[in-house]
This record gives C-alpha cells, structure tokens and sequence, in this order.
C-alpha cells in the first residue's frame, strides 16, 4: 500500500492554456497591427522556443483575415504547430457575437463559418468553441451538438451561482439541453486575475491547492492574447513584463512561466481533445443564465451597480456580516440588459433582427450567392463590441456602433436589389413592432433611405438610413452617468431618448448651455411619450398626441399634436399640426422639435453648416435665423450630408453631445452627435409647421 506521501506526489493537476485572439469587426488598421507587433507575434515566437508546452488558441474571424491577407506566415506557423500537436485551434461565432442572442440560424452559420474558414486554408477542424464574453444560456448544446462541437468554455461564476464550491470547479462536466448535450469547461477566475499580474510561483501554489492524491483535477486558464501586450502597466505596458524584462528585469514573465511549467511534473499543460479522449467528464450539471461575474454588475442600471459593488468590497473587506455568504448569492444582471442600459445598442440589435426577418422572407427566392452576401453583412453586424460597455468603450465608440450599422443598412441595400431584380415587392410603409417593446413602430423606406419611428418615445425617429452609403444617421447614444463617472469629468445623463422630432415646449430661449447639460424645463408632456400610430392614405404615417402644457401662470392647457412623415426620393419630410382648443391660451409659448444627428468621423473631416455658414462641431451655437442646417461626413469612406430644410427662418440651438468612457488610458472624451433646438414661436390656437430631412452624398 502506497504512503500519503507517495500519493500526495501523484496528485496530477491538467493545465489547459487557452489564448483568445480578437479584433472587433470596424477596427483600425493600425491597432490590428500593434496588436500583432506587441502582442500576437512576440506571443507565438515564445511558444515556439517550448514544444512540450501544449497551447489551446482562438482566433476571431476579422482577426483571422486580417493575418491572411497582412501577415499570412503568422498563421501557417500556426498551422504548423498544430500539425505537432503542439497546439490546438478552438472554434468560435467568426464574427464573435453573443450566441445567446441571436436566431439559432445564425449562431450555427456564424460557428459554421469559423469551421469552414480553418478546413479551407489549412485542413483543420476546430472541436471545441471559445464563448464570446462566455454568455451562457441553457439552450446552447442543442446548437453546438447540431455541429458536433464537443467542448465550450464557460466561467466558473456560473458553477458558484449553481451552488458548487471552488474544488468542484476543477473537473469537466456534461451539460445537455432536450437530449443534446455538450462537454463545459469551467474557466478559472484566480488564474486569470494572476496572469500575467504576478510571478508564475503565485500560480504555482495556487495550482498545488487543486491537487488531490486520489483524483486528477483540470484548471483551466484563459487569457486574451491582447492582455499579453498591450495593455497598460502602470507606467510601462505589458508586452515589456510578457516578453522583455518581466518583474525581476531579466527575463520576460512568457518565459518564466513557461518554463516554471517545465520544472513541475504534476503540472500537464494539455490540450482539450488530448484531455477528452482519456478522462470522461465527472457527471452532469445546468447552468444558470449568464457571464463572468464584473460582467454581471456592469449589466446593471448604474445606481443598482454602485450599490453592488461598494456592498462587495466591503464583504471582500471583511467589514460587512455573513461576508462570504454576500459573495456567493450576491448576483449581478443579465448580458441581454446592456440593450435595456443602453438604448443604441437596441436599436443595433433590434435593427439586425427586422433585417434578418426580411431575408429570410425572400432567402428560399433568391440566388445561394446573393443570399449568402445579404447573410455575411447581418452576420458580421452581430460583433458584440458595440453593443455593452464595462470597464472599457464598447457601445461608447461610435465607430463601433457605426459599423456594425453600416453592415445592416448594406445587407438591406443588398435585398432592395435582389428584390427589384427577382420582381419582388416588399412594402415601403409598414406599422408593426421593430423595437419588440410591446408597442408599434413606424417605418418608412425606398430604395434609397429608410425611416423608423418608435411610438413609444415620443412619435421620434431612432433610426435614418442612408441605403447607398450604410450610413445612419441617427446612430446617436443617449448619455448616462455611469458608475465609474466621478466629479472629475463633466458628465451627464439625458432624461430622455436622443431621438430625432421629440417635441417639447418652453417659455422661452434659454442658454446654449442651458440645453447641453440637460437643465431645460420642459412644459409639455409630449418628449419620450406614448403616440398613437397609424398610416394614412397617402403612403405615410401619422403620430398623434393629446396632452398639456402649463401656461406661464401654471394653468394647465389642452394641446394636441399631430405630425405625418412622409418619404420623397432621398427626403423625410416631416409636417406638424398644433392645435390648442382653449382659445384663452397664453400664446408666450415655443415649439421645439429636438433633432439629434452624427457625423461618424469627426472630428477628422465632420463639418457643419447654418446658412452656408460654416460653424466649428465641437462649440456651441445660437443663431437667430436659421432655415437650413447642414452636416457633412466626408472622410473616404463616408461622403455624406445630411441637410435640415426649416420651412421658416428660426432660432436654432446646436451642440455637440459629449459623453465620458473609461479606458485603460484614463477618461476619453467621446463625440457623440449634434443636436439642434428649432424654437417655433407659437402664436395662434392652429401652428403649422414643416422640416425636411435631405441625405445626398459627394462622389
């Protein structure tokens, strides 16, 4: 019979170490390639001085033909290792969306495609998917059984949330959904908080705690490759503590941690096929709906997540009673309430879905290779970055959220084609729930713009498009004060959407300044607002309201408000009707149609315009006699302008809205959009009022 101490000697921990490569799709050249100088390059030469140190490694689409087409040796290297069975390539949705919401069509299409992509340039079959932001729901082993995905990685918060404590996170176990099934692979957060953070001995003890002489455990360990170099470090980065001096300014902490590795026989850095076929999965186990747990908190509407968080550093303190229960059960939200949080990022989301729904009314109509180019501009609109926000950007980039816009709009451009083509009528004027909020939608389209007005806040366009170009130009984020905005920054949140025509009444014209940070007093009860919807006659539709406003002697006085939006050629032309029935009103009153636009590259080549006047888009503005305002977008890929055409000369205020996103350089000052308060003075019981809206771009 063996000693304690002999068995304590055989206590074999596997190590899976999985690296995740990503660029979001709409990212600029020149961080792909520092990316790949500091980071990716220097990452694969190290794992190239180790062969017995096995690596599990992920690649996003954009990220993979980006390399093809700039540095294609990189991944026949890659391939290469692979061959040795050094290395494994996991698979993943290419375009890295979050499966969890998106139809079951596309998660299979978006997996299918990272397969297909690996099989045709280098003959390899991934077995395994990497889980963007590790996104659970309960469903996902039906889709990844259907393509004989044999593994995922999940985090080990959901394992905690399920109630399994930190040593039984260190097995693999079966997960299944209505009889399909998949293996999950807990991810280990200890690890992760360790690399490349501290000195490799620290994971070292920490990985001697998972031994166990009578069963062989699995840590697994997940990193971005990114984190790995170009991250900031204080006053250095992290490509200089990875690959040049480390913490001890002689040797680079890849090096060190590699061969630390090498010196511990009970550490097996594996990879997860090689795993599979001699271990079976210690039982089976259902996960909650979820993420990695910051992820959770972040989801949350920011006073809920300050709560939170200030209620978990004081557990993590010590300084709070049943400290370690609070750990546990204390729970954050849902990845899906980002489009709650952030109402752009619904907008994005819901715009994918009613595009979606479109071609897959015509897809069984149209040629495969039209119908596969339509796919590929929703799919890659599907890229997570732009739609959630944490400690970095995210839905704040605007060149982000731009993007995966310009995909949508050029899928539809793309169907109006196919559509013309194949003699298929779809109809231009439609009333149904785009927003899936329960209530109608309005849209409007042609061949050249569409138009999409939400019933719900305010009879307020939320979305404007420029088919041609893919260009939205309402693809505005309303601001909110986040958790981390503190005095130092001069944030400010919005009460209400940012959405174009949200009507509001005043007294009189205040400041610019008054406007810009959202201390305007509004008298009508109209802005953001429930209006009935309906199309009428002539190919439009109508939004009405009935309500009040309060007099400058605080009577309430009845008002109504009917505007109908009309679609000509590249124009909306938008035509009010107020009418007040008390013929007693105070007419010392203004009408104001809010308009918020964007110019998606400025400041480089953003320019605008109030009667040919050209004005600076960063500086506030009040002009007395304004009949036409002009934005133009004119960097290379752009070429756009939008012109807003006053049927009378007015008082118009224009600003720039700022908002204030964290990153890893500090706060970063994000230009949003303009927006523009026309003052319609209101002097009679019946006003009348027309705005035109006119997109043309620049060869």
């Amino acid at each position: 019979m063996k000693s304690l101490t002999t068995l304590q000697n055989q206590g074999t921990v596997y190590f899976p170490i999985v690296f995740h490569m990503h660029q979001p799709v709409g990212n600029f050249p020149w961080v792909f390639e520092d990316a790949y100088q500091k980071s990716y390059l220097p990452l694969l030469k190290t794992i190239q001085k180790y062969p017995r140190i096995r690596i599990n490694l992920h690649i996003t689409g954009p990220l993979l033909n980006w390399l093809k087409e700039h540095h294609s040796d990189y991944l026949d290297h890659i391939s290469s290792l692979s061959s040795k069975n050094q290395l494994e390539i996991v698979g993943g949705g290419f375009y890295e969306p979050v499966l969890a919401v998106i139809p079951e069509a596309d998660r299979l299409r978006q997996i299918e495609k990272t397969i297909e992509w690996w099989k045709e340039h280098y003959e390899i079959t991934p077995r395994g998917l990497w889980l963007a932001e590790r996104v659970w729901v309960p469903d996902l082993p039906r889709t990844l059984d259907k393509l004989n995905i044999e593994f995922v990685f999940i985090d080990d918060y959901l394992l905690h949330m399920a109630g399994f404590s930190e040593k039984e996170t260190f097995y693999a176990y079966k997960t299944e959904y209505q009889g399909r099934s998949t293996t999950i692979f807990p991810i280990n957060e200890s690890i992760r908080y360790l690399v490349p953070w501290k000195p490799p001995s620290e994971m070292i003890h920490y990985l001697s705690k998972a031994r166990d002489p009578y069963h062989e455990k699995i840590v697994v360990m997940i990193s971005d490759a990114e984190k790995m170099g170009v991250w900031p470090a204080g006053d250095r980065t992290t490509h200089d503590i990875c690959y040049i001096s480390g913490y001890d300014g002689k040797k680079g902490w890849m090096d060190s941690f590699f061969e630390s590795l090498l010196h511990q026989d009970w550490i097996k850095p594996v990879l997860i096929s090689t795993y599979l076929k001699k271990h079976d999965p210690r039982g089976l186990i259902y996960l909650p709906t979820s993420s990695y747990d910051k992820m959770a908190i972040w989801a949350l509407p920011t006073t809920l997540r300050k709560r939170l968080e200030h209620l978990r550093k004081k557990a993590e303190e010590g300084e709070v009673s049943y400290a370690e229960d609070v750990l546990t059960f204390s729970k954050g939200s849902l990845w899906q309430n980002f489009m709650v949080k952030y109402s752009q990022a619904n907008v994005m989301h819901k715009r994918m879905l009613y595009c979606r729904n479109k071609l897959r009314r015509i897809e069984s109509t149209i040629p495969l290779a039209d119908r596969e180019e339509i796919l590929d501009h929703i799919l890659a609109s599907q890229s997570n970055d732009a739609y959630w926000s944490g400690m970095f950007g995210g839905v704040y980039y605007r060149f982000l959220r731009h993007t995966c816009l310009k995909h949508i709009i050029k899928a539809e451009f793309l169907i109006d084609r196919v559509c013309k083509n194949a003699k298929i009528d779809l109809p231009n004027v439609l009333i149904q729930d785009v927003l899936l909020d329960g209530q109608m939608d309005g849209v409007l389209e042609n061949n050249k713009i569409s138009c999409f007005i939400s019933s719900l806040k305010g009879g307020s366009i939320f979305s404007l498009n420029f088919k041609k170009r893919g260009y939205d130009y309402l693809n505005v984020l309303r601001r909110i004060i986040e958790a981390y905005h503190t005095g130092d920054v001069p944030a400010v949140e919005d009460s209400i959407e940012k959405w174009t025509f949200q009507d509001h009444f005043f007294h009189t014209i205040k400041d610019v300044e008054t406007y810009q940070t959202n201390q305007y007093v509004d008298i009508g009860d109209f802005a953001n607002q429930k209006y009935n919807i309906e199309q009428d006659l002539e190919g439009g539709i109508v939004l009405s309201r009935s309500a009040v406003v309060k007099d400058s002697t605080r009577r309430i006085t009845p008002v109504s408000i009917e505007k109908n939006f009309k679609i000509q050629d590249s124009s909306i032309i938008v035509n009010y009707e107020i009418i007040f029935p008390d013929r007693n009103f105070d007419t010392n009153l203004y009408f104001s149609p809010e308009l918020n636009f964007l110019g998606a590259s400025y400041p480089y080549k953003t320019h605008g315009y109030i009667n040919h006047k050209k004005f600076n888009l960063k500086e506030l503005v009040s002009e007395e006699k304004s009949e036409l305002i002009t934005i133009q977008d004119l960097n290379e890929l752009e070429q756009v302008e939008l012109k807003v055409i006053f049927s009378d000369p007015i008082h118009c205020i224009v600003f720039p809205i700022f908002s204030y996103a964290k990153s890893e350089n500090g706060y970063e000052e994000q230009y949003q959009g303009t927006s523009i308060f026309p003052f319609f003075e209101i002097t009679e019981e019946r006003a009348t009022l027309q705005i035109k809206l006119t997109m043309t771009h620049h060869a």
